[in-house]
């Protein structure tokens, strides 16, 4: 441990891991520094630990080389730089290894080249807290892999910095939240350096790879209705925009662990594709139906993506879908009725998924109490995302649906369950929360007005998170009614 004012000076310093979740670590807390120190946080083999780096309050990095798991990419638990605790951001002389590094909200900055010239090919995290990676001075930071940055994470460039990006043109671009060259923030696109064949060059990077700078996104949808029969079945809509790998669930017996009454005793999931047709079905999550875009069992897949449902009866589908519109239905075997919860997750892996899953809707019939239309979805990604929430009764009539929702209002929560917005009609802007200002021309504006003055609509412009919004009938009255979501950026 360096405190006060001390320094590493221009030691060799290794953190290593043992047996017994012990980590090894070189930490540097108040205004210690590392000087021109040679730090190492290796790798191990030894169960949940490695060699750990941590940078805390003021302390600086000087010009010291750190390598994190440099030569052992294939241990079990990767070396780890973190800081996380410093007070503003951290500048050190190079990096390199496959382990990992925690930004938190702080920035790390990089100013020369390794050692021997030796890459850094590991991952770097922020945690949706907004730090990014940024390359100063003169000499040459190469990455070589194009998964290093979570989508989360933004790179900072100066004039004459070199940051290369050593990785094949023909694999997919490394996807960042942001890009900052000389405090200008860059639009999105795909950046990359003469030899990358990206649409924007930057003298700043080299190499043949590439980095694509997007936006937040809408992910991981969800809706909470009662399942009826024939037209009141539960409909789920979304737009997959470019290839994307996601997951299906119709979840029923498990809402119990949460109070939530009269679930669904066991769903079944249809996924229909753009001309209505049937490409993929699900009873009972541990027994796969082959047909459609199902040609192999999944149950092993399903286990591996973190979203296997809890009780057997209840249905998944992992599917690869290319762009286009998609339904999900959900339905209870031999027509019996309950609440149930229809979710979409996105299994991108965080680091060069390039597609979105946007525009999403559910149909369902909206009771009262614990019975009403719930919708939830995750705004991922490092900046703001601009979307319309609607509410639609009445308009469904001119597509045949009996018995719609005759007044549906709409609320929108944050992730602490806070109401943020709310409507009833949507030509009457209800001010409160996150609406300061009359929406009525920002609605008509979108392309996304509601055909009926008695229809619900928000603009909200929100943070990354997770939100909610819930349709009611006005007074208690019930109906079949739509939640929408639209992605307007």
């Amino acid at each position: 441990i360096f405190n006060n004012a001390s320094t590493a000076g221009d030691a060799t310093i290794a953190a290593g891991g043992s047996p017994g979740n012990i980590s090894g670590k070189i930490i540097f807390d108040d205004s210690s520094t590392a000087g021109s120190a040679t730090l190492f946080a290796e790798s191990s083999n030894f169960g949940n630990n490695s060699g750990i780096i941590l940078f805390n309050g003021a302390s600086t990095g000087g010009t010291a080389a750190v390598g994190i798991s440099v030569g052992n990419s294939g241990a079990a638990v990767p070396g780890l730089l973190d800081i996380r605790g410093h007070q503003s951001g951290v500048t050190v002389g190079s990096i390199a290894g496959s382990g990992d590094i925690y930004l938190g909200a702080n920035d790390l900055a990089v100013s020369s080249s390794f050692p021997d010239v030796v890459s850094f090919y590991g991952v770097i995290e922020n945690f949706g807290q907004g730090g990014s990676l940024a390359k100063v001075g003169s000499g040459i930071l190469t990455l070589s892999s194009n998964t290093c940055f979570k989508d989360t994470v933004g790179l900072i460039l100066v004039s004459g910095s070199i940051l290369n990006l050593d990785f094949s043109p023909h694999q997919p671009p490394d996807v960042i939240a942001s890009l900052v060259l000389d405090g200008v923030a860059q639009p999105q696109g795909i950046y990359g350096g003469p030899m990358s064949g990206a649409s924007h060059v930057l003298p700043e990077l080299g190499g043949s790879g590439a980095v694509h700078v997007r936006s937040s996104k809408l992910t991981n949808i969800s809706t909470r209705a009662f399942v009826q029969t024939g037209d009141n079945v539960m409909i789920g809509g979304f737009i997959v925009q470019g290839n994307e790998t996601v997951i299906i669930r119709g979840i029923g017996p498990e809402l119990t662990q949460y109070g939530v009454p009269n679930p669904l005793a066991n769903p079944t999931l249809e996924l229909h594709d753009a001309t209505g047709a049937l490409i993929a079905s699900n009873d009972n999550w541990m027994t796969t139906i082959i047909g459609g875009i199902i040609f192999s069992d999944q149950v092993q897949d399903i286990r591996d993506s973190g979203y296997a449902p809890t009780d057997p009866r209840e249905p998944a589908i992992i599917a690869i879908l290319p762009s286009g519109n998609y339904t999900a239905i959900i339905r209870g075997v031999s027509s019996t009725i309950g609440v149930a919860l229809a979710e979409v997750y996105d299994l991108h892996d965080g680091n060069h998924n390039t597609s979105v899953l946007s525009d999403i809707s559910t149909r369902s019939f909206v009771q009262r109490g614990d019975d009403v239309m719930i919708g939830g979805f995750i705004i991922e990604g490092s900046g703001r995302k601009r979307v319309i929430a609607r509410a639609v009764g009445p308009g469904l009539t001119q597509y045949g649906v009996p018995n719609p929702l005759a007044d549906p209002t709409l609320e929108l929560h944050d992730s602490t369950g806070a109401l943020i917005a709310s409507n009833d009609n949507w030509q009457h802007t209800t001010i409160g929360g996150i609406i300061i200002n009359d929406q009525v021309a920002a609605i008509r504006a979108s392309a996304h007005a509601p055909g009926d003055p008695r229809e619900s609509a928000i603009v909200a412009n929100l943070l990354p998170g997770n939100y909610t919004a819930i349709v009611r009938g006005v007074n208690g009255t019930t109906g079949v009614g739509l939640v929408e979501v639209y992605d307007l950026d």
